[in-house]
């Protein structure tokens, strides 16, 4: 009885997470002009961080290892729309500062690990052989 009870509350569990984003609501305002040039502000000021990050030497010499010339950079910098120029500065300032995302991978491995390691003493997996569940 206590396992199909389990089962139920587990399959309750996974149907609701499933379904957590599916509703949204969406609401609609007037935008005025001072938003609109707020906007093309922004995005005049994320080009021209763009063009700066591009001139960069580092940068610059890496672009150059890869075939693309630092005048043919800036151009495409220049035709970008205003939104892939916003999306890009805001790439920009959230990734982290010379690193190459190793940090990230072995903190995702240490958090899974855990995750298994809990669920193998809790009885719930069999994934490692050194642990020995608390319960039968």
């Amino acid at each position: 009885m206590r396992a199909l009870l389990t089962r139920l509350l587990t399959y309750t569990l996974i149907v609701s997470v499933f379904h957590l984003g599916m509703f949204t609501s969406a609401g609609a305002a007037l935008i005025g002009t001072e938003q609109v040039a707020g906007n093309q502000s922004d995005a005049v000021d994320a080009r021209a961080r763009l063009e700066s990050f591009v001139s960069r030497a580092e940068v610059a010499d890496q672009m150059a290892g890869m075939g693309v010339s630092l005048p043919e950079a800036l151009a495409r910098v220049r035709a970008m729309t205003d939104e892939e120029a916003l999306s890009a500065a805001g790439e920009l300032d959230r990734l982290p500062a010379g690193a190459d995302g190793l940090g990230t991978l072995v903190g995702a491995a240490v958090f899974i690990f855990i995750v298994l390691l809990i669920t193998d003493i809790l009885g719930l997996t069999k994934v490692f052989s050194f642990t020995k569940p608390i319960r039968r």
